[in-house]
């Protein structure tokens, strides 16, 4: 059990990718509902953070604690934490091609049948309503993005994991992933993202952290990150 309240808790995890030491010490907090942003230049050590919170099988956690929701995620296999609702979106989004829009969904739910109904994800996912016959791999990289996000709400779903959810999508796309991201947010739904545009994730987050060579720099608000142009320029480089 963890020692304290948070809904999801990280101990001094450290990770590594075969002889590399990546993550090396990271230690945070999130509150049940919350979106953080996890920041940081590239190599800094954003996704592979996030990849040993989602328990995938590289990097290695060797040493550390997390708990969601008072339970052990560390000790889990990948598919375990899916299990008890950590979902992850790559920055590939991994779209089935040669799938539907509706059989994609359909999918998630044969591995975890817990999660949203069909329908509930078109009322919240419009477009994807419209394209549910479509081949999902033919659609635009936003609706891609969308339909990745839907995936894991079609799941049992605790906390999500966003892998550079803006990667390579216009302005205008941009902005209707955030407009999806404060439904998944008036939800209820722990968010966690790792975003190069950083400026974008923080308008959208509650907390931020930074990381620098795999360790936490700074932690605190979004707010003051976006207001500490010494910060953003040292470790974000904007």
């Amino acid at each position: 059990m963890s020692e304290n309240n948070a809904f999801f808790s990280v101990r001094d995890i450290h990770a590594y990718y075969g002889e590399s030491y990546i993550v090396q010490g990271v230690s945070f907090d999130v509150d049940e509902g919350e979106i953080v942003a996890l920041l940081g230049r590239n190599g800094a050590g954003k996704t592979s953070t996030l990849r040993a919170l989602a328990r995938v099988d590289n990097p290695k956690l060797t040493k550390g604690e997390i708990y969601l929701n008072g339970q052990a995620v560390h000790e889990m296999k990948s598919f375990e934490a899916a299990q008890a609702g950590i979902q992850l979106v790559p920055e590939d989004r991994r779209i089935i091609g040669g799938l539907t829009v509706e059989e994609n969904l359909i999918l998630s739910q044969v591995a975890e049948p817990k999660g949203w109904e069909i329908e509930k994800i078109y009322d919240h996912f419009p477009r994807l309503g419209e394209r549910r016959n479509q081949d999902a791999i033919t659609m635009s990289g936003g609706e891609q993005q969308m339909l990745a996000v839907a995936r894991a709400l079609a799941r049992d779903i605790k906390i999500l994991f966003l892998d550079e959810p803006y990667e390579g999508l216009a302005p205008v796309i941009v902005e209707e992933i955030e407009k999806i991201l404060m439904e998944v947010r008036s939800l209820g739904i722990t968010t966690i993202i790792v975003e190069q545009n950083a400026v974008a994730a923080l308008k959208l987050a509650d907390k931020a952290l930074i990381l620098d060579m795999g360790e936490i720099v700074f932690r605190g608000t979004a707010a003051e990150v976006l207001d500490n142009k010494e910060l953003r320029h040292e470790y974000l480089a904007i």
